[in-house]
């Protein structure tokens, strides 16, 4: 497990909250939920291992106030199982494609203050 002080150091930093995914071209239920997000990837998990390499298309939904949809591509570069809750695998996946306007919102979103939670959309 990373420290603080270790994310503070990362070119990207990540969010510290989780985002909502609206559809991923995998198939029904290969992505469950997004842990976190940066300007370069996303960390999700599923019920199914995903094989590394994987092209992937994927919609997230910033929550309010940052209410912005992302639709990126990417790939997966990393996947792992996970011993927690009814997800049985970590899945790392770094974009391929994401638009300039994306990267800004998830900058925005990256960049709260950590005392601030998203309003549930």
């Amino acid at each position: 497990m990373r420290s603080d002080s270790q994310d503070d150091r990362r070119r990207y930093p990540r969010s510290r909250h989780g985002v909502s995914i609206v559809q991923d071209d995998g198939g029904p239920g290969v992505l469950n939920h997004v842990d976190n997000i940066s300007a370069v990837g996303a960390l999700c998990h599923t019920v199914r291992p995903v094989a590394l390499m994987t092209k992937i298309g994927i919609v997230l939904e910033l929550p309010k106030p940052f209410t912005h949809r992302i639709d990126a591509e990417g790939i997966v570069v990393r996947c792992e199982p996970d011993e927690c809750g009814d997800d049985h695998f970590k899945v790392a996946i770094l974009f391929t494609r994401l638009r300039p306007e994306d990267e800004e919102a998830i900058n925005r979103f990256v960049h709260q203050p950590a005392d601030v939670a998203p309003k549930e959309s």
